[in-house]
């Protein structure tokens, strides 16, 4: 199909009235809750199938474009991410070094379970951010999927309904309702998985980079029909047209969908092979893409290194009345008034001011939908802020101000009736609940 080429578009895109869509209105009542086995049911059944490009010009940059995990060095530091992945990838692509290493793919991820009494609908909110150790000059990449389904009853795959997906390109808080033209999904038994396409690591001034989001715009149809005729790996992409990809990345949950692109894990005696090498101009037939598992773990995995000043500096206060456990019990973060650390630390960059989860406006819900409006950090009130307060979107759109984004554009929870909406009508704040064993 025809991409759209029009920012400006793209930024104010469909405005809608403050009145609801009647197919997001629902007559449902509270549920009383899922269980920990079917949150992680929904992440997996909607998680991405993500089409990545590389470009990996030379030795010293294969692999640069693979997504990773937080601890990928084993050495349980943050600051020095980027420094390794610059350094010593190629090592361990190139020479079989650091044995040790686990790039082992990741999106961290959150399910967030709430009864909308103005929608009168059960709902969750899936949260996946797409990790990389390294976006150009800077430490950790920041890219998020943000899904939310509503009329959810029990498990996925029961009737539920899609309402909007939110993807980031670097502040545009990219969105689509569904059904949309832009909303494209690889369907099987075990999941509904939108498609996405993503840059590459490094930065182009006339081409999307820097790790930047794009809905891919060809149907499931059109994917599988490229990948039987062996085509040159390119989609359509919103706002760009035709774009090369190199990287398959599909969730290991979905044997489905791993079978049918037979992706692998990365290991170290196939790293090699599953590197790319290939610079962002370089088209490649599909049989050359390297296809590749991801797996999902938590946001909250991470919540407890924003205790550390070793990996994150800049102080911001948070009352914790739910304490974060580990998968085993074990207390990681304490109830009461905790101080977190929320800029990043760069061992390459004293300077360096990319702001970690505590710090994330789609952390909070606090951002602008569909735009890259002003965020409303002010409305978590003064420090310390409420742990279970966040903005859930409805999937409408306005002027882009915050009084009608507060007033017309979704629910505050943990305000007002929704004071306790995490303990009540089948509540669940998975921000800070690790459910993925590690």
């Amino acid at each position: 199909m025809q991409a759209c080429t029009n920012d400006r578009w793209e930024v104010n895109r469909q405005a809608t009235a403050a009145e609801l869509p009647d197919q997001f209105v629902s007559t449902s009542e509270p549920i009383a809750g899922l269980s920990y086995g079917q949150i992680r049911s929904y992440l997996h059944y909607y998680s991405p199938v993500i089409f990545k490009q590389a470009n990996e010009y030379d030795d010293n940059h294969k692999g640069h474009d693979w997504i990773t995990n937080f601890n990928y060095d084993q050495d349980n530091y943050l600051a020095n991410n980027k420094e390794n992945w610059s350094d010593e990838l190629k090592k361990y692509v190139n020479q079989g070094e650091h044995p040790d290493w686990q790039i082992r793919p990741t999106l961290y991820s959150a399910a967030i379970l709430f009864y909308d009494h103005s929608l009168q609908t059960n709902s969750i909110i899936l949260l996946y951010h797409v990790y990389h150790a390294k976006q150009r000059y800077e430490i950790h990449d920041w890219e998020r999927i943000e899904i939310r389904i509503d009329n959810v009853h029990g498990g996925p795959g029961s009737g539920e309904e899609i309402n909007y997906v939110v993807i980031t390109r670097h502040s545009l808080h990219n969105a689509r309702e569904y059904p949309d033209p832009d909303l494209n999904f690889m369907t099987t038994s075990a999941g509904k998985h939108v498609m996405i396409w993503q840059a590459d690591w490094d930065f182009n001034l006339f081409n999307p980079s820097q790790a930047e989001l794009h809905f891919v715009e060809e149907s499931w149809s059109d994917i599988t029909e490229l990948n039987a005729n062996n085509a040159t790996a390119k989609v359509d992409i919103n706002n760009e047209g035709k774009s090369l990809f190199h990287y398959i990345f599909v969730d290991q949950n979905d044997t489905e969908a791993t079978s049918f692109w037979n992706a692998q894990a990365i290991q170290n005696d196939n790293a090699s092979s599953l590197a790319s090498g290939k610079d962002q101009y370089s088209g490649v037939s599909m049989s050359e893409v390297k296809r590749i598992t991801y797996e999902l773990q938590d946001l909250a995995d991470i919540i407890p290194s924003h205790l550390d000043p070793a990996n994150w500096k800049d102080d911001l206060s948070v009352n914790m009345v739910t304490p974060v456990t580990g998968e085993n019990g074990t207390p990681e973060v304490l109830t009461g008034v905790t101080t977190f650390y929320y800029t990043a630390l760069d061992t390459q960059d004293p300077h360096e001011d990319r702001k970690g989860y505590i710090r994330k406006h789609w952390f909070w819900g606090v951002y602008i939908y569909g735009t890259e409006g002003d965020n409303f950090y002010s409305e978590l009130g003064p420090e310390p802020w409420f742990q279970h307060l966040y903005f859930a979107h409805n999937g409408t759109r306005g002027d882009s101000s915050v009084e009608d984004e507060l007033e017309n554009r979704g629910i505050f929870l943990g305000k007002e009736e929704y004071a306790n909406w995490n303990t009540s009508d089948g509540g669940f704040d998975g921000r800070w609940v690790q459910l993925f064993p590690d």
